[in-house]
C-alpha cells in the first residue's frame, strides 16, 4: 500500500488566522497581507507570541476545508494515511492521536516525516521539500502564492476534489 504524509492545519483544517491575528493582537490584517507561511515573519513579532495565538486555535473545534474528511475517507482504502503536523510541537504525540480521533480525521499513523512516502501533501513548501516524497502536493493558501518552484517538483493543488484526481490517477 502506498503511503500519504499529509499536514493537517492549511490542509485538511483552516484558521481564521484575520480573527486569530484581530483577537490576539488587536490588530485588522487582510488574508492576501499574510504572503509567507511564518507568521512571526508577517506580523513582526515572536515566534513565542505565535505559538501563544495558536495554542487555542490548535485545541479547539477543528473548521474542515471543503472535501477534505470526504476525500480521505475515500481514499484511505488505497493509501497508508500518515500525518506529519506541527500540532505535535504543541500536542505530543499522544494528544494529537487522541484530536485526530475525536474529530474523526482518517489516519493510520502520525510521523516525523523521515521514512520515503509516496505523496506529500502540505501547504509548506519547506516541509515538501524536506521530505522524501516521490510527488508533492502543494495545496494552495494566501502564504503560499508566490513560490517560485524553481526545482518545478511541486504540483500546485487548490482544493480537495483536485486533490483526489491526481491520488486517484496513481491507484
Amino acid at each position: 500500500m502506498q503511503q500519504l504524509l499529509l499536514d493537517i492545519d492549511g490542509v485538511v483544517v483552516e484558521y481564521d488566522f484575520t480573527g486569530l491575528v484581530r483577537r490576539y493582537f488587536g490588530v485588522d490584517v487582510e488574508p492576501q497581507s499574510i504572503f509567507a507561511y511564518n507568521l512571526s515573519d508577517v506580523l513582526g513579532v515572536s515566534s513565542k507570541e505565535i505559538d501563544n495565538m495558536f495554542y487555542e486555535q490548535v485545541w479547539g473545534n477543528p473548521i474542515f476545508i471543503e472535501d477534505s474528511i470526504e476525500v480521505l475517507n475515500e481514499i484511505k482504502q488505497h493509501y497508508e494515511i500518515i500525518v506529519y503536523s506541527n500540532r505535535f510541537k504543541i500536542m505530543g504525540m499522544f494528544e494529537l492521536t487522541k484530536w485526530l480521533i475525536d474529530n474523526k480525521i482518517p489516519f493510520d499513523g502520525v510521523s516525523c516525516g523521515d521514512d520515503k512516502y509516496s505523496f506529500h501533501i502540505d501547504d509548506r513548501p519547506e516541509k515538501l521539500e524536506d521530505t522524501n516524497s516521490s510527488i508533492k502536493l502543494l495545496y494552495t493558501q494566501p502564504w503560499n502564492i508566490k513560490c517560485h518552484n524553481i526545482k518545478n517538483n511541486l504540483i500546485r493543488v487548490n482544493n480537495w476534489q483536485e486533490v483526489r484526481r491526481k491520488l486517484i490517477n496513481e491507484w
